[in-house]
């Protein structure tokens, strides 16, 4: 048999509590306006490589490496991939960034970690954090050489790019077969 259901007890209004703040991406990050020396593996080399998040997602790449090098960035950054949506034609909101040495990182963090001045109306703030698991130009170009977003269907503005002295290079080609990534 069923047993007859409980009369419900009235709520308690709730307290309001201070908020918090959260800490953001650069106070954790290890640098905090020295050069970075220790890596992700921890042997003590220089760690190069970014992810800027909460990009607009209507940015292009070449919306992306402008506003990288209007910032005074251009010949210090070998590497740069701002991952796609291929289906909404919109990037997904964040990119990697291979800097030449740890003061042109500390340069970067200090200018688009907390940016938000857009060439386009968003309310978005980007975060600069390490990338992981991949760390420094070698790496990227390992990552990616055997990626189907290097397959030839793929249109170039969706592709990663690499540079030396803010000049762009080709991408070192594959050493095995790349799919389709439709």
């Amino acid at each position: 048999p069923l047993q007859p259901l409980q009369p419900l007890q009235p709520l308690q209004p709730l307290q309001p509590q201070p908020l918090q703040p959260q800490p953001l991406v650069s106070d954790v990050h290890p640098c905090n306006g020295k050069q970075a020396q220790e890596s992700q593996t921890g042997k003590g080399k220089e760690r190069t490589t970014v992810m800027l998040r909460n990009l607009p997602n209507n940015y292009t790449r070449e919306m992306f490496l402008k506003m990288l090098d209007d910032h005074g960035l251009m010949g210090k950054y070998d590497f740069a991939y701002l991952p796609c949506d291929f289906y909404r034609d919109a990037n997904l909101g964040y990119a990697f960034v291979n800097l030449v040495d740890g003061k042109a990182v500390d340069e970067l963090w200090k200018i688009f970690h907390g940016f938000s001045d857009w060439a386009l109306p968003t309310a978005k703030v980007c975060e600069v954090s390490w990338s992981g698991p991949h760390q420094g130009f070698k790496a990227h170009i390992e990552r990616y050489r055997n990626s189907p977003v290097m397959h030839k269907s793929v249109p170039d503005e969706y592709k990663p790019v690499i540079f030396k002295n803010g000049v762009r290079k080709p991408f070192p080609r594959p050493n095995k077969k790349v799919k389709a990534p439709f």
